[in-house]
């Protein structure tokens, strides 16, 4: 039986998570008396982290000297204003600072400042869903068409006998359309539930339907999640956003948390403006995401940190947690891939570790805990070209704080990328099977040679050898399959990356 949301709530705050408290009265003590700590607003003292002058990029380039970087370098390498961390060891909030800007107008980072939280707003909705299942009002294994109210999921005749299962949504195998979301301008008319799920103006994005036979396959599908929010509407008699804040939100202590559109210059909260590839502000500050259960968690890493801490107290049994034990280890379950309930799940043989990351339009998120341990970290960034500084940072704290998985990085020998290796290279190529899709390498004004889609979000290449380039950053990789007879020219290369390959042709001129 759950607890009554008042003593959820009192548990909650008297948990030993209040340095981001401390630091916001410190912080604020300093700036009082005139002290400058440009550009960064740090928490708890003057003295900057270990992991900010120490973070590791994906790979290591042997013999290239100085293989560590400060935060500061590389913010501006990737065209970043502001970046908000918090760390957890043992269960504690233990640290929680901010770097660099959250508006164009210099207004700094804090610990409370709040950002788009992208797809880990699956993470938090999944945990009120199960909220609801505890509370017997929805069944895991239960067909969702017995709660969603006077909106039907379209089916096909091919799939007309094929029921859709809420753990199926919370895994991504329901085999359903709409991967992800686009946002809408500050002022625009926002789509209704139904208009999003039927794919009707003014949504922006295609009709949720079956697409394969449910349960067969993992397909990510934030139109699942819509249809997961539809479900929990119907079930609690209640708006999304009333539901979150009073099962999940207010219990987990996460105070600057909200599921609702924030309104340009609103005064009420302090918000991050996201930030585009081309390190361009966002017209109105961000797009919102009325996809509220897919990605329309506003929130900081102190915040969801506190909410990871309440999963592993809650998988450990601990009074007054989050959800009953059960359930909590039911989420952390891999059931299909590396999937549990709405989380990625670390594979047998790995250190135990859950996981999600968040990408909306101008923001960036990556939030992980290892619940062995219970230490863990969620770097929030505004900016399009984040996630790649975000896995860096998280490779400083790794350092710092012992995690169970150091997140090694890839050691590899290089060669000079001459003007001779680049020009065999440069050029634009599409994908073989899909022409559409288009990149370039490009040597840049200073000389760096960058891969970038469609000319966006710029990624430094160097040379393995003369048939490889490489991105440190990433882990990409461009081979060569075939050269132009007589000049070495690359026709067609194979564009690695970490989750896939893809043979690319040559664009002639």
């Amino acid at each position: 039986m759950r607890i009554p949301l008042t003593i959820a709530i009192l548990s909650a705050l008297a948990a030993p998570v209040t340095h981001a408290i401390e630091i916001d009265e410190r912080s604020t003590a300093l700036l009082v008396l005139g002290l400058a700590i440009s550009p960064t607003a740090v928490a708890g003292d003057l003295e900057p982290p270990a992991y900010a002058s120490n973070l590791r990029r994906t790979v290591q380039l042997d013999g290239a000297g100085g293989q560590r970087f400060a935060i500061e370098d590389r913010m501006r390498h990737y065209k970043v204003p502001g970046v908000s961390v918090a760390i957890v060891e043992g269960c504690r909030v233990v640290d929680a600072r901010g770097f660099g800007y959250a508006t164009p107008e210099g207004r700094p980072v804090r610990p409370e400042t709040v950002f788009q939280a992208g797809s880990v707003s699956k993470v938090v909705a999944s945990a009120g869903a199960l909220t609801l299942v505890e509370d017997g009002l929805l069944l895991l294994d239960e067909d969702v068409s017995r709660h969603l109210g006077g909106w039907a999921l379209p089916r096909t005749e091919a799939f007309d006998h094929s029921p859709v299962t809420l753990r199926q949504l919370l895994t991504h195998s329901a085999g359903l359309t709409v991967a992800g979301f686009n946002g809408y301008p500050v002022g625009a008319r926002l789509p209704t539930l139904t208009e999003i799920l039927e794919g009707k103006p003014p949504a922006n994005t295609g009709p949720v339907q079956i697409e394969t036979k449910p349960g067969t396959r993992w397909s990510y599908s934030g139109g699942g999640f819509m249809v997961m929010q539809a479900m929990m509407e119907e079930a609690s008699q209640k708006s999304f956003q009333d539901l979150m804040r009073e099962q999940v939100l207010l219990p987990a202590g996460m105070q600057h948390s909200v599921y609702h559109p924030l309104n340009e210059g609103s005064a009420v909260v302090d918000a991050a403006t996201g930030t585009q590839a081309d390190g361009t502000p966002i017209q109105g500050g961000w797009l919102q995401n009325p996809e509220y259960a897919a990605a329309g968690l506003w929130s900081s890493p102190s915040d969801l940190s506190r909410f990871a801490i309440e999963l592993v107290r809650s998988m450990r049994g601990e009074k007054g947690a989050l959800l009953e034990p059960g359930s909590a280890r039911e989420m952390m379950r891999r059931q299909i891939g590396d999937w549990g309930l709405g989380l990625e799940v670390s594979p047998d043989g790995v250190p135990v570790k859950f996981s999600h990351t968040g990408a909306t339009i101008g923001y960036r998120t990556l939030w992980l805990m290892f619940p062995e341990t219970c230490q863990g970290a969620t770097i929030m960034i505004n900016a399009d070209e984040g996630m790649a500084l975000a896995y860096e940072v998280a490779r400083g704290i790794a350092d710092q704080y012992r995690w169970p998985d150091p997140m090694v990085s890839e050691h590899v020998a290089y060669i000079a990328t001459t003007q001779e290796v680049s020009n065999l290279f440069i050029g634009t190529y599409q994908l073989r099977n899909f022409p559409a899709e288009r990149f370039q390498v490009e040597r840049r004004p200073g000389g760096d040679l960058t891969w970038s889609r469609l000319g966006r979000g710029h990624k430094h290449l160097v040379a393995s050898s003369r048939d490889q380039l490489l991105s440190p950053d990433s882990g990409m990789r461009l081979v060569a399959l075939e050269r132009a007879e007589g000049t070495g020219i690359v026709d067609t290369l194979e564009l690695r990356f970490p989750g896939g390959i893809n043979i690319a042709e040559r664009v002639k001129p």
